[in-house]
């Protein structure tokens, strides 16, 4: 299953960003097939060089990753379903607390390549994802409990106690047997068409890769 990776916001944003802007006449242009980004001596990189690169290697992810993002917020929208500030703040404080200073928070997003903006983006998408695919998928007491009867010996403590743990993994494994399936029919339900043939690829953006830091 393909995995959700918040950084992709950021390459998603800059390979759109010059595609649209490819799309713009005029002198003003924010981008020129002939507009220099590198230069190697006497060779020169140029922004028409860059995009075709970053299209042939990322475009197809990238695009997915667009359409499955706005898919999520159209979604939502239509049902009313939405992710709060104060929701979303109660998944990303405690990564800030468990790095321990800003400076360690800042170096992680450094290291991941986004901004905490992009960061927040993306996971208030995984959050409002995973809001609507259990909606629509959700869990039985009865998968719960036959989940731990069959790894109990995995789990410490009662049912009672192991029941937290218990339901992650339920979950988890609901969204690998579910969530392509589920996204073919966001696809069907949007009408979604991709014009340009070379970016078309798969429909689905499974779960997530960490989005957030460990504790580790």
């Amino acid at each position: 299953m393909k995995k959700f990776n918040v950084s992709i916001l950021a390459a998603s944003a800059l390979v759109l960003g010059l595609a649209v802007a490819g799309c713009t006449p005029g002198k003003d242009s924010a981008f020129s097939a002939d507009n220099p980004v590198a230069k190697i001596g006497n060779v020169t990189i140029t922004q028409e060089q860059m995009y075709d690169k970053l299209k042939k290697d990322a475009g197809k992810r990238v695009m997915a990753d667009i359409i499955t993002l706005e898919l999520y917020k159209q979604e939502g929208a239509a049902r009313g379903i939405t992710v709060t500030d104060q929701e979303l703040d109660a998944r990303v404080n405690p990564v800030k607390e468990k790095l321990g200073s800003p400076e360690r928070f800042q170096q992680y997003l450094k290291d991941k390549q986004m901004t905490e903006q992009e960061l927040r983006e993306g996971v208030r998408a995984v959050m409002l994802r995973d809001k609507l695919f259990e909606k629509d998928n959700p869990i039985t007491e009865e998968q719960i409990k036959e989940y731990y009867e069959k790894n109990k010996d995995k789990f410490e403590g009662t049912f009672e106690e192991a029941r937290p743990k218990v339901i992650e993994k339920v979950k988890s494994r609901n969204k690998r047997n579910n969530m392509d399936k589920w996204i073919e029919e966001l696809y069907k339900k949007h009408n979604v068409q991709i014009m340009d043939k070379d970016l078309e690829s798969e429909k689905q953006v499974g779960e997530e890769e960490e989005t957030t830091p460990s504790s580790k």
